[in-house]
């Protein structure tokens, strides 16, 4: 078989109506098959049923016809019975004893021996219990021999039963039942598969084949089927609606297409202009029309960019303004600097100098320092000299003092009597004045009158011996200051010769002090004009940095081209070395 073969046949087995058909017929031949099986079971159970109930009742009628032999023990009739009995069961009948009520065996037939051993078993069974027996599911049927209505059990009969000849009856009409069920199986399932292949193959296979054209892009094929009310007219009219849809999106996607044509037109145009500006190129703008949609677009990136070339040239110009400033200022700053290092070495020479003259002028402070503490020790010896006869101007003068000290205490004793006693006056005039009540008043008063008088005559003796050792202190104290008076001359030269030199000694300190002063003042000036200079270079650094900037500005501005077909108003001018030398 070719491979096409393969796959036709592989299509088929897949096919859904074979599966269809396949599911029908496994589907009846189950229920037929499950059907017939019962019908089977059943038949043979009848057939085994028909041939119990005729043996209990052929059983029966022949226990009742051998009552009389049995009972007068008529054996060759018994015999004959037995054998006309089984006889008339014909296949059915399998054996066949005969008992007297002894037990024993009167007549029987049959050619099984074990067969008729069990039956001889069930019998005497009978006759023990006077009623029926039965065994193998009724095929063996035990009756006992009633001599009367009422009895008494004289014998039993039994026989034996098969029902093989019912069965094979049964199994030949079985077969003639399964032959009759395939042959309508056959044309019943003809039938159906014809009807089904007309209700599902057919409508299948147009469908599709209509699936098949539409997946080529065929939206134009009729499907028919619409007028059916099943499924496949639901089917079908679901797949018109589908076909429709795809005739528009192929037309949406032909008109998608079309719009892409000019979007991809557009945006090369766009990457074009794009690419220009990247490449700094400013004053060439988007001439192609774009479509309408995307007019807006090509307005406003001709904006932007008019709006960006505007820009760039103000940029650009500052650029330039920014260099031309840093130059200036670089130029300003490296002549600021030079000028700064030349303040600077200036300064430190006036700090050599002045260092030298302090150490000059220090020299000479210590040596008018050494003279006036020789000085000050030649006035501390005259002094030393003078110290006794200072000594007894000051007692003199200390003694002189006392006096004039005890003259004012007497003095002051005097007041205050007389002081006291205008006071006890005056009390004594208030004590009248105020009568009976002041009389307590005016004794004090006159008290106090009395003593200030006493205080006062005291005093006055006091100051007369005063005033008279006064005078003697006096003429001592005059002669001790003439003495005193010369020793002061003496000592007043030497201390002017000692302020002198002092004078000499502080004037040379001062003059250290303050050119020391002025030597830490140059010092810092020159330190604040060391620092100075180094911010001179910092700036002057940071200047060349901003000029390098202002330099690197111009340079990207000047990548732009803004005008004409050349670079744009480039800030790329020359550094301001004519200012720098002009500075310079």
């Amino acid at each position: 078989m070719t491979q096409d073969g393969n796959t036709r046949l592989g299509a088929g087995l897949h096919s859904v109506f074979v599966r269809c058909a396949a599911i029908m017929a496994i589907t009846t031949i189950v229920v037929a098959g499950l059907i017939s099986v019962q019908a089977t079971s059943l038949i043979k159970g009848l057939a085994v049923k028909g041939v119990v109930d005729m043996a209990a009742k052929t059983v029966e009628r022949n226990a009742e016809a051998l009552a009389k032999p049995i009972k007068f023990k008529v054996l060759p009739k018994i015999d004959e019975m037995t054998s006309a009995a089984l006889s008339a069961a014909g296949a059915d009948g399998s054996a066949m004893a005969v008992l007297d009520a002894d037990g024993s065996l009167l007549a029987s037939a049959g050619d099984d021996p074990a067969l008729l051993d069990e039956v001889a078993v069930l019998a005497r069974t009978v006759l023990e219990s006077g009623t029926r027996q039965v065994s193998r599911q009724g095929l063996i049927v035990a009756e006992p021999v009633m001599a009367g209505p009422e009895g008494p059990v004289i014998g039993a009969l039994v026989m034996a039963w098969n029902a093989d000849a019912a069965l094979a009856a049964v199994g030949a009409d079985k077969l003639r039942m399964l032959l009759t069920a395939a042959a309508v199986f056959v044309v019943l399932m003809a039938g159906t598969l014809l009807v089904l292949q007309r209700s599902l193959g057919r409508p299948l296979r147009q469908v599709n084949e209509a699936i098949n054209r539409i997946s080529l892009g065929d939206y134009e094929t009729e499907i028919g089927m619409t007028g059916r009310r099943d499924e496949f007219g639901e089917i079908v009219t679901h797949m018109g609606s589908l076909i429709g849809a795809l005739r528009d999106a192929r037309s949406a996607e032909e008109a998608r297409a079309e719009n892409m044509e000019r979007q991809v037109e557009m945006v090369h145009h766009l990457g074009t202009a794009l690419d220009m500006l990247a490449d700094g190129v400013l004053n060439r703008e988007i001439e192609a029309e774009f479509p309408e949609e995307y007019a807006a677009l090509r307005a406003n990136y001709n904006r932007a960019v008019t709006s960006l070339r505007q820009v760039i040239d103000e940029v650009s110009a500052s650029a330039g303004s920014l260099l031309d400033n840093a130059n200036q200022i670089t130029a300003a700053s490296d002549d600021l600097a030079r000028r700064t290092e030349t303040q600077a070495a200036t300064l430190e020479q006036s700090a050599a100098a002045l260092e030298e003259l302090l150490s000059s002028v220090t020299a000479a402070a210590e040596n008018a320092q050494s003279a006036d503490e020789q000085v000050r020790q030649t006035r501390d010896i005259a002094e030393r000299n003078g110290q006794v006869m200072k000594s007894a101007i000051e007692a003199m003068g200390a003694i002189e003092k006392s006096s004039d000290q005890i003259s004012e205490i007497t003095n002051v004793i005097d007041d205050i009597a007389f002081q006291t006693n205008l006071l006890a006056l005056n009390a004594g005039v208030e004590a009248a004045r105020a009568g009976e009540s002041g009389k307590g008043f005016a004794v004090v008063a006159t008290e106090v009158r009395g003593l200030a008088q006493r205080s006062a005559a005291a005093a006055q003796q006091i100051k007369d011996l005063i005033t008279g050792a006064g005078e003697q202190v006096t003429s001592g104290v005059r002669l001790v200051e003439e003495a005193g008076g010369a020793l002061d001359d003496v000592l007043a030269r030497v201390a002017d010769v000692s302020k002198m030199v002092s004078g000499i000694a502080n004037s040379a300190g001062e003059q250290a002090q303050g050119l020391q002063e002025i030597n830490v003042g140059v010092s810092n000036l020159d330190r604040v004009t060391q620092q100075n200079a180094a911010m001179v270079e910092e700036a002057t650094a940071s200047a060349h940095m901003m000029r390098g900037d202002a330099s690197a500005l111009s340079e990207t501005v000047g990548r732009f081209t803004t005008h004409g077909d050349g670079p744009s108003n480039r800030a790329t001018r020359t550094p301001a070395t004519g200012a720098v030398e002009k500075a310079a």
